[in-house]
């Protein structure tokens, strides 16, 4: 294969990936201005971590529920109260009014769903502010995709840094 050759594939292989992290990048980003707010409780712990700074361990109340799923991943039905807070309606099927689609995963004992992520990282300085964190802001696609967006107080406010 002559150097010119060469070049062209790199140049392609190179064009290629750019397109792939940008359709990633704008997939995100229209899940962020168009998806659905839901909140979901949390269980928080530990605030700091040496090698990434400030952080959050996440755990929510959903994962403590017996839900078991049909495979490995899925999407769960969660009922909406006037707060948006989300808890467990049903397995699979079409969310009705007041529903959304939420994927999850089955935990690794299989008794159970994975929500993720399970951590979330703030500005250094923060913590003191960031554990009154009480619920966890997503955004939400109609196939149940979600994307952590914030944490939120008892009220149901997101916590914004001053």
């Amino acid at each position: 294969m002559s150097n010119v050759m060469r070049r062209w594939l790199f140049l392609v292989a190179g064009f290629a990936v750019l397109a792939v992290l940008g359709w990633s990048v704008r997939d995100f980003e229209a899940l962020l201005a168009s998806g659905e707010v839901v909140l979901l409780q949390l269980a928080p712990a530990d605030p700091r971590s040496l090698m990434q700074g400030d952080y959050m361990r996440l755990a929510y109340a959903l994962e403590r529920e017996r839900i078991e799923l049909d495979a490995r991943s899925g999407a769960i039905i969660l009922a909406l109260d006037a707060r948006r807070i989300g808890s467990f309606r049903r397995l699979g099927g079409a969310p009705g009014p007041g529903e959304v689609a939420f994927r999850v995963v089955s935990n690794a004992a299989g008794n159970g769903v994975a929500i993720e992520p399970h951590s979330f990282l703030f500005q250094e300085g923060q913590a003191e502010l960031y554990a009154q964190a009480r619920y966890g802001i997503f955004r939400v696609d109609r196939s149940g995709r979600h994307l952590l967006v914030g944490l939120a107080d008892a009220d149901a406010r997101k916590i914004e840094p001053r």
